[in-house]
């Protein structure tokens, strides 16, 4: 892995010039150490680098590698879920650092803050992830597209550093697609900090319970960004609350000629849609269990996110 640089595009929009922050080598089309064990693309790393050490390093399987079965471009980069001594390596690559363990319980990616080769600084607040992937998982195999961004130090799992986390978008699938099908997934904000980091994971399987043979083909991973939607709409005038067996959500004069409510718990799941809402306050049927939860307000495309405590 190369120290990330970042590709900023500056644009435009009413009179404001907007900074707009984007991933470095993220159609990857350059790599380092072709051929070798460590074969991977510029900017990211995989298990074969982790922070483990040349023992387990070594000992781990080659999960990623340059294709030239790419959506655009010249290639892109193929996982593939390897067994090796019994256990399951899931293909994966990260724009931080891998932590290797020969449990893979114990493993985990994270953004290493005082080193440069090992994390991604980035302090823009996009409002989704898009790409293009393919992939063919074992039977009951998933595959993972996973962005946080952060102040301070982060890892994913989280392991403690949740309290660092500015926002979140996480992509999951696992349905065969032969052909290059794009993703979009939104990011769910927990706050209004600005971020330091991001740290990014793609993958061919599902974490500790992944399926030897699953193979999955990313490229043209992207930030997008709608930057009028503040503008539009003040953040502060859309709010969520409970209320005894439903989630309250007032939504302020607008517009917009679609407003959908999506309710996101903290592993990144769809607990609830509901698309028929008025101006004023609407409920939605609260989450079975306790916790706490993301309530995505989605103003034609343009989207706010408020968090919620849902309790007896």
């Amino acid at each position: 892995m190369i120290k990330p640089l970042l590709f900023i595009a500056i644009l435009f929009h009413g009179g404001i010039f907007l900074a707009q922050q984007q991933l470095e080598n993220a159609s990857f089309e350059n790599w380092q150490n072709l051929g070798g064990p460590t074969e991977e693309p510029t900017e990211w790393s995989s298990i074969k680098t982790s922070d483990a050490g040349s023992f387990i390093n070594n000992a781990a399987p080659q999960v990623c590698e340059r294709s030239t079965d790419a959506h655009t471009g010249t290639y892109s980069v193929k996982l593939t879920n390897k067994s090796v001594f019994s256990v399951i390596a899931t293909g994966m690559i990260t724009n931080g650092r891998a932590h290797g363990d020969t449990d893979p319980e114990n493993g985990y990616v994270f953004t290493e803050v005082n080193d440069s080769q090992w994390n991604t600084p980035f302090t823009s607040r996009p409002d989704s992830i898009v790409g293009w992937f393919k992939y063919a998982p074992a039977s009951g195999d998933k595959a993972k597209v996973e962005a946080i961004l952060h102040t301070g130090s982060a890892s994913n799992p989280e392991n403690g550093t949740a309290g660092n986390f500015v926002g979140r978008a996480r992509f999951i699938t696992s349905s065969t697609v032969g052909s290059w099908t794009r993703f979009s997934t939104p990011f769910s904000y927990f706050n209004s900090n600005t971020p330091s980091h991001v740290l990014l994971v793609l993958t061919s399987g599902d974490s500790t319970i992944a399926k030897n043979g699953s193979i999955a083909y990313y490229d043209d991973i992207e930030m997008i960004y709608n930057p009028v939607s503040v503008e539009e709409i003040n953040p502060l005038s859309v709010i969520a609350f409970q209320k005894e067996n439903s989630i309250c959500v007032q939504i302020p004069s607008t517009n917009s000629k679609s407003i959908v409510v999506k309710v996101y718990d903290l592993q990144g799941r769809v607990i609830n849609t509901e698309s028929k809402l008025n101006i004023g306050t609407n409920l939605i049927e609260k989450p079975k269990n306790n916790g706490i939860y993301l309530v995505n307000v989605n103003f034609d495309g343009k989207m706010i996110t408020k968090k919620i405590v849902v309790s007896n």
